[in-house]
């Protein structure tokens, strides 16, 4: 066998050569090709043989890697942040009683959080596209996701005839009020009105000068369209609370629809034509908040409940103590001047009221 000496070029410093040991795997390996002569533009421009592969520069696939997980990880955390401001919003007018959902003073409204949200999925579509190749399938389905989602956030924020206030698309109902002041708190009456316990409410509330929000039943408004009226001459607000105080939740939308109509309906007769709307036991459906755009009727919930209407367990002095311990700035309280036996509500208002005025709250009709 023939030996071969690796032939190096002379010390020259100006050479354009370098001898370079070229090592091939076991399986590759030649003797004729133990040592070759690279120049620089050749070490730049070789390629792999057919068959074999390039060596993998670990270090720029791990730099490579970061890059791209730092890249989609900044659509994640921006499409989080807006989800984070959208959850905030939520807790202001749409997050209910209980831990986690006090108000946040000058935070977003319902509407804001609706443009956060979608303004992180459009963050995050935009990650995703910037991420895949222009023409590779998964960049045209996020583009066809994220022109799904933007005409979606369109057609549910575009005002029209049909949409809620402010083309809000509701999904919780407002729990608190906090666009009236500070110290604003609001008194809430359900299920009237009632002849005998209706007038007496209207008493003590014309006595301390202040108002209140009636959510009423269709069916009690029709004998009583007299009494409707006179709620509204005092400035008070009437709102829609069914025909007959279903529980919506066992209703398909058409029903829902029919339910708030037919009290739409028998309030009309009084001039009367609502904007707000309490869904009876506060059970609320997707069924519920559809219809609720579709009848442009923002959604109300309540945070302070005494369950005045448990008359069989629940006194005069329980429903007070609950109502002055419970209540704080924006509370939305829950009484009621109908569907039963009202005294311990009318004679507990006699107390509450003048207690949380000189507390320094201030009530407001919704």
């Amino acid at each position: 066998m023939t030996t071969y000496e690796p032939w190096r070029p002379p010390a020259d410093p100006n050479a354009q050569t370098r001898a370079l040991s070229w090592s091939p795997a076991p399986e590759q390996e030649r003797p004729e090709e133990r040592t070759r002569i690279w120049s620089a533009e050749a070490v730049a421009e070789s390629a792999p043989r057919p068959g074999t592969r390039r060596p993998v520069n670990r270090r720029r696939v791990l730099f490579a890697a970061g890059g791209l997980m730092l890249l989609t990880g900044g659509g994640i955390a921006t499409a989080a942040m807006a989800a984070d401001r959208g959850r905030q919003a939520v807790r202001v007018t749409g997050g209910g009683p209980g831990a986690g959902t006090q108000p946040l003073p000058g935070s977003t409204t319902g509407s804001a959080s609706h443009s956060a949200a979608s303004s992180g999925s459009a963050s995050a579509s935009a990650s995703a596209s910037a991420s895949s190749p222009a023409n590779s399938p998964s960049s045209q389905t996020s583009a066809s996701n994220s022109a799904s989602a933007s005409n979606s956030a369109s057609a549910s924020n575009s005002p029209s005839g049909s949409g809620s206030p402010n083309g809000t698309v509701y999904t919780q109902p407002q729990w608190y009020v906090d666009d009236q002041g500070p110290r604003a708190i609001a008194l809430t009456l359900d299920d009237g009105p009632s002849a005998l316990y209706t007038p007496q409410v209207l008493e003590i509330l014309g006595k301390y000068n202040i108002k209140a929000t009636f959510n009423m039943i269709g069916q009690q408004v029709a004998g009583n369209l007299s009494l409707v009226r006179e709620v509204s001459a005092a400035g008070h607000t009437i709102t829609n609370h069914t025909w007959d105080h279903a529980d919506l939740t066992h209703y398909s939308y058409q029903q829902v629809l029919s339910q708030m109509d037919r009290c739409n309906d028998a309030l009309a007769n009084a001039n009367q034509h609502p904007t707000i709307f309490r869904a009876p036991y506060g059970n609320w459906s997707k069924a519920v908040f559809q219809a609720c755009t579709t009848r442009n009727l923002r959604p109300i919930g309540w945070s302070v409940d005494p369950q005045d209407w448990n008359t069989a367990e629940v006194d005069t002095q329980q429903i007070v103590h609950t109502v002055l311990k419970s209540t704080t700035a924006h509370s939305i309280i829950l009484e009621h001047d109908g569907g039963g036996n009202r005294r311990n509500t009318v004679a507990a208002l006699k107390q509450f009221i003048p207690a949380l005025i000189d507390r320094g709250f201030n009530f407001v009709a919704m």
